[in-house]
């Protein structure tokens, strides 16, 4: 018969026993765990690189729905959907590798950056655009060079205007030297303007303009400067600076042509010479608003008359 004591020993010598086996157990799991973990891995990747991507989604789907897909998995699972056409999936399972291993950023970048070029080469511009989109937002310092231009274009036809102008910032700074740019600063300028940042704007179309003088954006990129710096200008006179004033007039791009725009700021320029108290200047200013205008009868134009006039009148010419 045996005694309490032995009872408790008994008990505690089986406590233990059951405890290594139950540890044991967990090790065993864990190993079959892994091994199967591996082992769908290889045959995922086996059947990848086969072109069976219908097999190795279905392999990547089981794997999922078992609890059991590691960072590979989904990696090679968005590569599948790529391979099938199906971007959306393909993005979303990519973004989930990445999540799962940081490591996989560069790898799956890569693989959207070669496929974005394949999808120039076959004059698919929209899906390249949006898988160099999906690279950049995988791997923030990747390197596009050129095709930043395509990542820009996208957010700003979202109307995403930070995301856009950085993407412009960026492309230009990298890859200065090709036709995109033009687009590129004129883009970016849009950009700043609805961001509230003329000086930035100001400066951008500036920059378009000396290196794409006679390019295809040059007419539209001297419009909205002018009206930029006619803006800032009238602004500035406002609040009396009329030194800055007329030097942002004087920075407007010069016209062929009359405008009203133009008339308006040398009207505004004239204004600035008489506030400063330099009447000779200021009446060669209205005076070439009425000359450029012989017969002419517009607001300025007898606005600039009603000024010679007054000259004239106060003996100041």
């Amino acid at each position: 018969m045996v005694g309490t004591r032995g009872i408790e020993r008994l008990v505690g010598r089986q406590a233990v026993r059951w405890g290594v086996l139950s540890l044991a157990g967990v090790l065993v799991c864990a190993c079959c765990g892994c091994t199967r973990r591996g082992s769908e891995s290889s045959a995922i990747r086996r059947e990848y690189a086969k072109g069976k991507y219908e097999e190795a989604i279905a392999l990547c789907d089981r794997a999922v729905r078992n609890n059991s897909a590691s960072g590979e998995v989904y990696y090679y699972y968005g590569l599948s959907l790529l391979a099938e056409g199906r971007d959306l999936e393909a993005f979303k399972r990519l973004e989930e590798a990445v999540s799962a291993d940081s490591a996989l950023a560069a790898d799956a970048s890569g693989e959207l950056v070669g496929r974005a070029m394949d999808s120039i080469a076959r004059g698919m511009t929209h899906r390249a655009t949006q898988l160099v989109r999906e690279a950049v937002d995988l791997d923030a310092g990747l390197k596009i060079g050129p095709l930043g231009y395509l990542v820009a274009d996208s957010y700003y036809e979202d109307k995403k205007w930070e995301d856009a102008a950085s993407g412009y910032a960026r492309a230009l700074r990298e890859y200065p030297d090709t036709s995109a740019a033009e687009r590129g600063y004129f883009n970016l300028a849009a950009c700043q303007t609805t961001g509230g940042d003329s000086t930035a704007a100001i400066e951008t179309l500036e920059t378009q303009l000396s290196r794409f003088p006679r390019g295809p954006l040059a007419s539209q990129a001297k419009w909205g400067l002018s009206d930029l710096l006619y803006s800032r200008a009238r602004s500035e006179f406002d609040r009396g600076n009329y030194d800055v004033s007329a030097g942002l007039v004087n920075r407007m791009p010069r016209w062929a042509e009359d405008t009203a725009l133009v008339q308006q700021a040398r009207f505004l320029l004239g204004e600035c010479y008489e506030r400063k108290g330099d009447f000779a200047k200021a009446y060669e200013v209205f005076k070439t608003i009425v000359e450029d205008n012989p017969g002419g009868s517009g607001r300025m134009v007898e606005r600039a008359r009603a000024k010679m006039n007054a000259f004239h009148d106060a003996g100041l010419r």
